[in-house]
C-alpha cells in the first residue's frame, strides 16, 4: 500500500523479519510443496492436483461436511468432517460458499471490513550465462522512480492504462538462480530473474474472460508495453546482462488470477491498509467462520507473505484442536536443541 496508508506495526513486524536476514529453500519453492505431500500423505491424506474446488457442501443443519471438485470433465463429492480453506477470504465466501452460508450476517460482516489487495505484474527471465558469469546476485533490489513513494504510486494509479507503462513508480527485481545453491548443478549455464511492480486489475479486466494464451494481439500489445518498461531499468541495473536473454515473459493480474486464483490478481490477498490492524479487524480475522466446520487459513488470517499464511495455519490448527500449537512449536524446538547439544557432546 502508499506509505500513507501503511500501518506501522505491520511494517515493524516486516522489518524484523528481515533484520534477521532472509532465505530461499534449495531447490526452489516447488521443494516446499515436494516435502509437504510426503507428510500428508504418510498421515492418510491425500493431495489432488489439477482438481479446482467448485464449491463447498453443507448439509441440511448448514454445516460444512465437503468440497466438489472438478476432474477433467466431471464433478466428485469429497466428504470430510472438517473443512479448511487457504483459498481466501474473498474465494471462500464469495464463490465457494452455496448462497444461503453466504447471506449469513457472520459473512457480510466480515467481507465489508475485507477490501481487494493490489494488482501485480511479473517478468519472468531466463539468461544465457551463470550467475557467476553474469554478476548476479543472491539479492533483492527495490528500485524506486523517486524518494516521494506516495506522489509516484498516485501518479500510476490515475494512469491510463496506455499512459501506466511511461510511470512506474518502483521495481523489485532478485535473481531466484543466484540465490538457489543447487541451480548450476542443475541449469548448467542458465540463470533468471523475476521482477515484480503493482498494476491495476482494471487497465486488463476487459479480456478478463479470454482463456489464458489466447487473449489476442490487443492484450499482448498491452503486456509488452509494461515488459519493455521494466526491461529497460533492469538493464540498468545489469547493463552485461543485455545481449544473453534468451526468454522473457510477462504476467499481468489476469496471469495471477487463472495461477493463483486470486480474484483481482492481487499478489498478497487482502489489502493490508491501517484499517485491517484495527482491533475489530484483527478481532474478527480468525480461522472459526460462521458456518459450522469450516475453517480458514493463511494468509487472510493472519498477514500477508510465507511467514504470515504460516501463522495463519498455526492459528488454524490451534482452532480447530483445541490447543495452543505455539507451545508445542516452543517445546519441540527446545528438545530438538537439547538432542543436538547432546551428539555434539
Amino acid at each position: 500500500v502508499l506509505p500513507s496508508k501503511a500501518s506501522f506495526s505491520l511494517h515493524s513486524i516486516l522489518v524484523q523479519h528481515y533484520l534477521w536476514g532472509a532465505w530461499y529453500p534449495k531447490g526452489g519453492s516447488g521443494e516446499i510443496v515436494f516435502r509437504t505431500i510426503p507428510i500428508i500423505q504418510k498421515a492418510g491424506g491425500n493431495v489432488l492436483g489439477r482438481a479446482p474446488v467448485q464449491s463447498i457442501l453443507l448439509d441440511s443443519r448448514g454445516r460444512a461436511c465437503g468440497v466438489s471438485v472438478k476432474k477433467g470433465q466431471d464433478v466428485v463429492n469429497i466428504f470430510a468432517p472438517i473443512i479448511v480453506s487457504d483459498a481466501g477470504i474473498f474465494n471462500t465466501y464469495e464463490r465457494l460458499l452455496p448462497p444461503e452460508a453466504r447471506a449469513l450476517p457472520e459473512i457480510q460482516s466480515r467481507l465489508r471490513m475485507a477490501t481487494h489487495g493490489e494488482g501485480g505484474f511479473c517478468v519472468f527471465v531466463g539468461l544465457r550465462g551463470s550467475s557467476q558469469e553474469l554478476g548476479l546476485e543472491a539479492t533483492n533490489y527495490y528500485i524506486y522512480s523517486d524518494n516521494n513513494l506516495d506522489q509516484i504510486m498516485r501518479r500510476y494509479y490515475n494512469s491510463s492504462r496506455d499512459e501506466a507503462a511511461a510511470n512506474l513508480p518502483l521495481l523489485f527485481v532478485t535473481s531466484p538462480s543466484a540465490k538457489d545453491p543447487t541451480w548450476e548443478m542443475r541449469y548448467p549455464g542458465k540463470s533468471t530473474l523475476s521482477i515484480i511492480t503493482m498494476a491495476k486489475y482494471e487497465w486488463f479486466e476487459e479480456w478478463k474472460d479470454k482463456p489464458v494464451h489466447k487473449r489476442g494481439d490487443a492484450y499482448e500489445d498491452i503486456k509488452k508495453t509494461f515488459v519493455d518498461a521494466i526491461m529497460q531499468t533492469v538493464f540498468k541495473l545489469y547493463p552485461q546482462i543485455e545481449d544473453k536473454v534468451e526468454y522473457v515473459s510477462g504476467g499481468s493480474p489476469l496471469t495471477n488470477q487463472h495461477y493463483i486464483a486470486s480474484p483481482r490478481g492481487e499478489f498478497y490477498g487482502m489489502d493490508h491498509d491501517m484499517a485491517r490492524t484495527q482491533i475489530e479487524a484483527i478481532a474478527t480475522a480468525r480461522p472459526q467462520t460462521a458456518v459450522p466446520n469450516l475453517y480458514l487459513t493463511g494468509q487472510d488470517v493472519a498477514v500477508c507473505g510465507f511467514a504470515g499464511a504460516l501463522q495463519g495455519a498455526f492459528l488454524c490448527t490451534s482452532a480447530i484442536l483445541n490447543r495452543n500449537i505455539y507451545l508445542d512449536a516452543m517445546q519441540l524446538r527446545k528438545r530438538v536443541q537439547d538432542s543436538n547439544g547432546k551428539k555434539k557432546n
